[in-house]
């Protein structure tokens, strides 16, 4: 979490990924090699009465594993 504060009534989560790098989910190589970055938004379980909205950013990242299905099949797409 970066930040949580209160915004016209609602608790606001601002949050982002801390690690450099992390697995593939198809083959387990580690890559850190950032494709893009979106946002999303979440509403959750109001707190104190209070309605929640988690605001993430997220990461996409590119497999460094030149024999990765995930990375093959991207290729083919292309």
């Amino acid at each position: 979490m970066e930040r949580v504060f209160l915004e016209c009534g609602t608790v606001r989560v601002s949050a982002r990924t801390r690690s450099r790098s992390v697995p593939c989910p198809d083959c387990s190589v580690r890559s850190s090699r950032v494709h893009s970055t979106y946002g999303r938004r979440l509403a959750d379980t109001p707190v104190g009465g209070q309605p929640v909205l988690v605001e993430l950013t997220v990461r996409r990242l590119f497999c460094e594993n030149t024999g990765c299905g995930i990375r093959l099949s991207n290729r083919s797409r292309g």
